[in-house]
Parts: structure tokens; sequence; C-alpha cells
């Protein structure tokens, strides 16, 4: 394996400039890089720009009504950050079952979009929170919805040259539910069979919007929009919840692998959302 050269660039900028005019690969917690590099076909990039130690993209705030997360925030700051904890909970309860401790310390955000996989945990709940993907290159700034982002099996929307920024959605505010469950063949260190995530935001008994997602059931995560149009101005019983439960199973195309077959996959895709649904609204599932 022959070599490749090193830059960790301080700033946004100077990260630009350092890929400009060659091979090359960003990496941030390096935790999907490094074991690429043992099955790569497409070659070694010429240069690697670490950007870990660009302070602009670290951070975890909330402004003009939204939540934002720096491009460099890792699993565990999304586990213990107070601020995520209050506006959003249902990123905590993912990272508690992303990977294991030392993983959560290294991956970061803009690690696990940009890789694309069916599989990416973070992608579901940020999907059903409506996130959108904040973006810097030579041609400037632009931002793109999460689901528009995501183009294909290990494929995005991302242009030559550019980074991700930030990750930012609106702040489900204090009246919303939520639910995430992670389908796995074992608690930890699995990747995930299903996922599933489920964002409602409430007004009294009445439902005013909901995001709704799986994950490992499709060449990319997917927001379930038939279901949440079901949802959504309606005060949601459990048959409206099974209602929903079958329009995401009608969203997913999942295939047979060797963690489950694409039987049991679609019988989930049906099962997890009408569970998530009915649990965070405190709807019995057995009302006979």
């Amino acid at each position: 394996m022959r070599g490749f050269d090193f830059a960790a660039p301080t700033t946004i900028q100077g990260a630009l400039k350092a890929a400009k005019g060659k091979k090359y690969k960003f990496i941030a917690g390096g935790t999907n890089f490094l074991p690429d590099l043992r099955h790569t076909h497409d070659g070694l990039p010429q240069l690697v720009i670490d950007l870990a130690r660009i302070g602009g993209l670290r951070g975890i705030s909330m402004a003009k009504g939204e939540v934002r997360l720096g491009a460099l925030t890792t699993m565990t700051d999304l586990l213990e950050n107070k601020l995520i904890a209050r506006e959003a909970p249902i990123l905590p309860a993912m990272a508690a079952k992303f990977a294991g401790p030392i993983i959560r310390n290294r991956a970061t955000v803009a690690g696990n979009l940009i890789d694309g996989g069916p599989a990416a945990d973070l992608v579901p709940p940020l999907l059903a929170l409506k996130a959108a993907v904040r973006l810097a290159g030579p041609g400037g700034k632009r931002s793109v919805p999460l689901d528009k982002f995501l183009t294909g099996y290990r494929k995005t929307a991302i242009k030559a040259g550019e980074i991700i920024t930030e990750v930012a959605f609106p702040a489900p505010g204090k009246n919303h539910a939520w639910g995430y469950y992670k389908l796995a063949r074992r608690n930890a260190m699995a990747i995930t069979v299903v996922g599933a995530a489920v964002v409602l935001r409430m007004k009294g008994g009445v439902c005013q919007e909901a995001g709704i997602s799986l994950g490992s059931v499709n060449p990319t995560p997917i927001r379930c929009r038939e279901a949440e149009k079901i949802l959504a101005g309606r005060a949601v019983d459990l048959a409206l919840a099974q209602r929903a439960a079958e329009a995401c199973r009608e969203a997913s195309a999942p295939i047979d692998d060797i963690r489950a077959s694409a039987e049991y996959r679609k019988l989930m895709c049906e099962v997890l959302p009408r569970r998530l649904i009915c649990q965070a609204l405190g709807i019995p599932l057995d009302q006979g």
C-alpha cells in the first residue's frame, strides 16, 4: 500500500484550499475511513485532510428556533449535552445505542452522514427531526434538506471540494412526543437490522406535524412521507397509528442479507413505527 500526504488545517478556508486540485479525502473521527482503507477499490487519495482541529466546526447551539450541531459533534456529545437532552431527547437515545464508548468518542455527525450508508444510526432521528445539512465549498455556502442530501447507496449530494459545516433542525418544542428503536442482533457494536424514528409535534391531543423515518430497509434511510400525512392534523388513535404503520411498510424496500430476511424487515417496518407512535402518545397497543 502506497502512502498519502496528510494535512491538518485549523480553518474551514484552509481545508478548502488544501483540497483544491487534488484527489483528497476529508476525515473527522476517522471511524469509517480507517476500515475502508482495507477494502478500497478506487485507490488511495493523494491527500488526507483531517478536519478535527477546525474550531469553527465544533459546538452545539440553538438560535432562531433551530438546533445547530457542528459537523465535529460526536456521539458522546449528543449523549451528554444538556441542550440536546432538553430539545431533542431522541438524539441521546440514539447515541446510547451507537457502537461502544470508544467509537462514540470519535464518531462525528458529519462522518455518519457523509458515509451515506443505509444503516447509519444517526440519520433516522435527524430525518424525523427534518434536519438540513449546511455545506461550504468553492461555490460558497448552501443548505440541503437531509432527505435530499442522501441520493443513493453510499452516495450524497456533496460537491467536489465541499465540507459539511453543521446540521440544523427546527426545535420540536415542549409538546413533542418521540420514539426511537434500533433493531439489531445484539445490544452493542451491531449493525442495524431495522431502525425507526418518530417525532410528533402535538397540540392538545392533535398531531400538528409528524416526522417518521426508517433505516436499513432502503438504499438510504428514508422519510415516510405518506405516513406523516396520515397523522398530520389528526387526533391519533390506534387505528390511525396502524394506517401510518402500513404506509411505512409500503415505503420500504428491504433486501435479504446475513442479518435478516427481507420478509422479516418488511414486517418490522410496520411493527416498529406503530409501537413507537403508540408508546409516544400513551395509546394502549392492546385495546381488546
